[in-house]
């Protein structure tokens, strides 16, 4: 399933660009440095003092990041670039997964070398995590923290592609002989500004807040409200 979303504010991209000089653009043949980063904004505490809010642990897995070029971009469909890492030539596909931990300070997930080009388009795929390892494993986003004093965890199989464009076509992201960083800022608050996690239940009374799409606790419903929210409040900003 795909969601396509415009400028509602879970998500926001940020690009900053620095010009290479001509050497640097030669010796990397006019492939141009692309760093993403990944962190959350969030503020702290919500909710009122009784019931407020707190947030220990984010993490999402990521299967992959698409870029795509421009349709007005005239150079999109006249190259094959041949490194076998992206895909056609007016998309170019970043494979993960990429297990990302949003409350641990911004991280970088990879550095690449994207072609030349305008892009109007960044597409992510969040799926489930398939390391029997991880803290991750069979799901694609976990929240842990607490409702007053009570411990919670939330974490859903969300499996959805995340296609956002810009607004406003003048925005694109723009390759040019140009060193470029990505930064994914989760906005966790406004998240937590839309879900009323004041609701939850612990039913089976073990002391845990287990807010899933199959818990026992009774918060099965506010799981999939949570779900909708982060699916809604995806958002792609130039700065």
């Amino acid at each position: 399933m795909k969601n396509k979303k415009i400028l509602l504010g879970l998500l926001t991209i940020i690009f900053s660009t620095v010009s290479c000089s001509n050497d640097e653009s030669s010796s990397n043949d006019s492939n141009d440095n692309l760093t993403i980063l990944a962190k959350a904004s969030y503020s702290g505490n919500t909710g009122r003092m009784e019931n407020a809010v707190s947030i220990s642990d984010f993490k999402i897995n990521l299967k992959e990041i698409e870029f795509e070029l421009d349709d007005d971009f005239y150079d999109d469909d006249d190259d094959d670039y041949g490194d076998g890492f992206y895909g056609d030539d007016d998309e170019f596909e970043l494979r993960g997964p990429f297990e990302l931990d949003l409350l641990s300070g911004q991280t970088t997930i990879t550095t690449i070398n994207i072609p030349n080009g305008v892009y109007e388009e960044v597409e992510f795929k969040m799926a489930r995590n398939n390391n029997a390892e991880s803290e991750l494993f069979n799901k694609s986003v976990l929240i842990k923290g607490t409702i007053g004093s009570t411990p919670f965890v939330f974490w859903h199989n969300i499996d959805e592609d995340f296609e956002i464009d810009y607004e406003d076509a003048g925005q694109n992201l723009v390759i040019a002989d140009n060193a470029a960083t990505l930064v994914i800022d989760f906005n966790l608050d406004a998240v937590l500004a839309n879900v009323d996690l004041s609701n939850a239940t612990d039913d089976n009374g073990d002391g845990l807040i287990e807010i899933s799409p199959n818990d026992t606790d009774g918060n099965q419903s506010l799981a999939n409200t949570i779900k909708d929210k982060i699916e809604e409040y995806t958002d792609l900003l130039d700065d």
